[in-house]
C-alpha cells in the first residue's frame, strides 16, 4: 500500500490521536466532587480510565463481525489468546500515561512518548531480526537528545507541569518512558502477528480483541484496586454523572480511542511498527498548539528545542529525511540506475 492509499488512515490517526490526548488531559484539569459534600477533586482514575479506553477499542469488534466477510478456507482462525499479550501491553502502558497527565503537561506527556522510537528500534532488532542502518542509529540518538532537553525542560522552576515539585515531574517522567517500553513491546507483537503467514487478521479484529481482553482484565483489577483502596471507580462514576463537560469528554475519549487504534493498526498491517511510531510522534505539535490555544501551557523555548531533536530523530530514522550517504543500502541499489 503506497503513501496515497495510507494516507487517510495518517489523518484518522493524527486527528483522535490529538483529540485523545487533549480529552485525556482535561479530564484531569476538571474538577468535580466525588461524592455528596465531598471536596472537588481531578479525575485521577488512571485505572479506571483505561477500562474506558478498553471499551472504546471493544466498539471495534462490533462493527468488526458486523462487517465481516466470509472466511477463505484456506485462512485459519486466529488463536483467541494471541491478542491477551498486546493487551496486556496495551493496558500497562495506557494506564502509566494516564496517571502522567496529573503531574505533566499533555504537550510534555506526548513529547516524552517520543521514547517509543528507541524501544521500537531495539525490540525489532531482537524479536523481529530487523537490521538497523546508520541512519536508524543516528535517528535514535537525536530522539535521545530530544527527551533529555524535554525533560529538562519540565524540570525548570515554572516548567510546563500541574504539580510543582521536582520529584512529581520525575514520577511523570518515569511514568511516561516506562509506558513506553510496553507500547513498543505492543507495536513489535501485533506487526509479527499481523504479518504472520499461517493467520488473516484484520486491523479492527485486532482492536477489538485486544478491547475484548482488556475489559475483562480491567473488571478483576477494578474490583482489588476498589477492595484496596487504590481506585475509587464509585467516586469516578459519580463525577461523570455530576458534569456534563466531563461525561461529554470521556465519550469523547472513547470514540477518539476506537478511531485511533483502528486507523494505527491498520498502519502497521500496511506498513509497519516503526510508520505508526513516527506518525504517532506526529502529533506532537497539535496537541501543543491546542494546549498554547487554551493556556493549559506556556511557550517554553527548551521545550520547542527538544521536539525539534525529537521530530528530526523521529523523521530521519523512518527515512523521511535521507541524509548524504545513510541511504538504505537496498533503496540505493534499487534506485542505482
Amino acid at each position: 500500500m503506497g503513501l496515497r492509499d495510507l494516507a487517510p488512515f495518517m489523518g484518522v490517526m493524527l486527528i483522535t490521536g490529538t483529540a485523545n490526548t487533549i480529552l485525556m488531559k482535561y479530564m484531569c484539569t476538571k474538577e468535580v466532587p466525588t461524592g455528596p459534600h465531598a471536596a472537588a477533586v481531578g479525575f485521577d482514575h488512571p485505572f479506571f480510565q483505561t477500562v474506558l479506553m478498553m471499551i472504546g477499542e471493544l466498539l471495534c469488534l462490533g462493527a468488526f463481525y458486523a462487517s465481516r466477510k466470509s472466511v477463505k478456507k484456506d485462512e485459519k482462525s486466529v488463536p483467541a489468546w494471541v491478542f491477551l499479550v498486546p493487551c496486556a501491553c496495551d493496558w500497562s502502558a495506557t494506564t502509566l500515561v494516564n496517571a502522567s497527565y496529573m503531574f505533566l503537561a499533555a504537550s510534555v506527556v506526548q513529547m516524552t512518548r517520543g521514547a517509543i522510537v528507541i524501544f521500537t528500534c531495539a525490540f525489532s532488532m531482537i524479536f523481529l531480526g530487523r537490521r538497523q542502518e546508520k541512519f536508524h542509529f543516528l535517528g535514535v540518538m537525536l530522539v535521545a537528545m530530544g527527551l533529555t532537553i524535554v525533560s529538562l525542560s519540565a524540570l525548570h522552576k515554572g516548567g510546563p507541569v500541574v504539580l510543582g515539585s521536582n520529584s512529581h515531574v520525575l514520577t511523570g517522567l518515569a511514568f511516561t518512558i516506562g509506558a513506553q517500553i510496553f507500547q513498543a513491546s505492543m507495536l513489535v507483537y501485533e506487526e509479527k502477528v499481523m504479518k504472520h503467514a499461517d493467520y488473516h487478521v484484520e486491523p479492527m479484529q485486532m482492536v477489538g480483541m485486544e478491547g475484548f481482553w482488556g475489559c475483562i482484565i480491567g473488571v478483576f483489577l477494578l474490583i482489588g484496586l476498589n477492595i484496596t483502596g487504590i481506585e475509587d471507580s464509585r467516586g469516578a462514576i459519580y463525577q461523570m454523572t455530576s458534569s456534563m463537560p466531563l461525561a461529554i469528554s470521556i465519550i469523547g475519549s472513547i470514540f477518539s480511542i476506537a478511531f485511533f487504534n483502528w486507523s494505527g493498526v491498520t498502519v502497521t498491517q500496511k506498513a509497519s511498527a516503526t510508520a505508526r511510531s513516527t506518525i504517532d510522534s506526529s502529533r506532537t505539535i497539535l496537541i501543543w498548539v491546542v494546549e498554547l490555544a487554551l493556556h493549559w501551557n506556556k511557550f517554553n523555548a527548551e521545550q520547542m528545542l527538544g521536539f525539534v531533536f525529537l521530530a528530526s530523530g523521529t523523521m530521519i530514522y523512518n527515512q523521511i529525511i535521507v541524509l548524504p550517504g545513510m541511504r538504505d543500502k537496498e533503496k540505493q541499489a534499487i534506485m542505482s540506475p
